[in-house]
């Protein structure tokens, strides 16, 4: 009997150690691993509640090769455009009753360009009384006078007497095509009807046959600037641009020859 009492208590001993120990193994193992996978295979914390996702940034929409990234405006007109061109007029010494000097605007307008294409920024009178003559002579030899010439043969001119050819006629221009050769940095000349100028420094009426360099254009004012070598005022002299451009008429290479027509027309010089 006292052999049956010991085997039940040794049998209730040993079950009572194994429950201590499974729930000592369940603990540790509860502790060593203290994330598991939920159903969606997410890792969640098991004893620390889950934190709120941080939104990631938005992504920004693709842009097609085509589609411009910015709006760029176009550039805006300066207030006034104005190249550097010395200036001469065309009886330096006041030569003005001289026919040669008397009807030297295509050499005068020519020499101011040329100066300008060479970055030189004044001409003495005396120098600029000499260049005239010698190019009255060229020109009376190579076109037969020394009087008119018309704007291509003015062109032809510049291009023989100095060698260069940066040199362009346009015809059926208008005023915009004329500021548009200044904004891209050209010099442009002009025949004209120097009667229409009403000019107060002409000697009477003006020159019906007359060449003028335009250099610049005032914006704000709507006037051309030029180098006039009408009249020895006229350096940077103004005109309002529709008095300026209704008096471009074209003459033909000659002596006061007949002007059957009015053809709008302009030399280019380009650096």
């Amino acid at each position: 009997m006292k052999r049956r009492i010991a085997i039940i208590f040794a049998v209730l001993i040993f079950l009572a150690g194994a429950g201590l120990f499974l729930k000592s193994a369940s603990t540790k193992n509860s502790h060593s691993n203290p994330f598991a996978s939920n159903n969606n295979g997410n890792t969640v914390s098991s004893n620390t509640p889950s934190m709120p996702s941080t939104p990631s940034a938005p992504t920004a929409p693709a842009v097609s090769a085509s589609s411009p990234t910015s709006t760029t405006s176009a550039p805006k007109n300066p207030d006034i455009v104005l190249l550097d061109v010395p200036f001469t007029s065309q009886a330096p010494l006041g030569q003005w009753s001289d026919p040669v000097y008397q009807n030297a605007c295509e050499e005068a307008s020519i020499i101011m360009a040329n100066l300008w294409i060479n970055g030189t920024k004044n001409i003495s009178a005396q120098d600029a009384t000499t260049e005239i003559k010698n190019l009255a002579d060229f020109e009376d030899k190579r076109f037969g006078t020394f009087y008119d010439l018309s704007t291509p043969d003015t062109a032809q001119l510049m291009k023989e007497y100095y060698n260069y050819n940066k040199i362009e006629v346009k015809t059926n221009i208008t005023p915009d095509d004329i500021i548009s050769e200044l904004l891209n940095g050209n010099v442009v000349i002009v025949p004209m009807n120097g009667q229409e100028l009403n000019n107060p420094y002409y000697t009477g009426q003006g020159p019906a046959e007359h060449k003028i360099l335009v250099k610049g254009y005032d914006f704000k004012t709507d006037e051309f600037i030029t180098n006039d070598c009408g009249t020895r005022h006229g350096e940077s002299y103004r005109y309002p641009k529709d008095v300026f451009f209704n008096a471009i008429r074209e003459y033909p290479t000659g002596n006061k020859e007949p002007i059957t027509s009015i053809i709008k027309i302009m030399i280019v010089v380009s650096k």
